[in-house]
């Protein structure tokens, strides 16, 4: 198995699930909702776990996609954000798992979640920098800043999906090109 396939995989897939768990969501709204409403059993019932087993395959194709970097790694720079990619992935693993039905062990997760996705790109921008890869490096470093910023803004709606998909989605391209770099 290639670095290339499961990095791009792990980038992109939850988002099928994201889209699927919405479609059989009327009552969802990205103004008033977190993403993770969507994987409550309580609310959701069966329907909960579309969203779950999303984020539980990225989770598992990240850790894996880290390992696979990891063992074929050129360089030693690759090492800290690597296994930074490789906590995230077990990280979104527990937020599938511990879903919101677990209420504060799943807040605790997403918010180490977020906060690993941030760390992954600010260490893999700082990283590719130091090794002379500057657009990676800037674009990682860039992300990492608007995201930060992303959570900062007071923004006027009461929920926190708009603010999750943009941060993921940062995320999701810096995962991307961690893939073709270095898969």
């Amino acid at each position: 198995m290639r670095a290339r396939v499961t990095g791009l995989a792990a980038a992109w897939a939850a988002y099928f699930f994201i889209a699927a768990a919405i479609g059989v969501s009327p009552w969802f709204s990205i103004y008033d909702n977190a993403l993770s409403d969507l994987g409550n059993y309580g609310r959701q019932g069966f329907k909960a776990a579309i969203f779950n087993t999303g984020l539980m395959v990225s989770g598992i194709l990240a850790a894996v996609t880290a390992v696979l970097i990891l063992r074929g790694k050129r360089h030693r720079l690759i090492i800290p954000w690597s296994v930074l990619l490789f906590v995230a992935g077990v990280d979104l693993v527990l937020v599938g798992v511990l879903s919101e039905d677990f209420g504060a062990a799943h807040g605790v997760v997403s918010v180490i979640l977020f906060t690993l996705f941030g760390l992954t790109l600010l260490v893999y921008g700082v990283c590719s920098l130091l090794m002379k890869d500057w657009g990676p490096g800037v674009y990682a470093i860039a992300a990492f800043l608007a995201s930060l910023a992303t959570w900062m803004i007071d923004w006027p709606w009461t929920g926190v999906a708009i603010q999750e998909t943009i941060a993921s989605l940062l995320v999701s391209v810096g995962l991307t090109i961690m893939a073709i770099r270095h898969g």
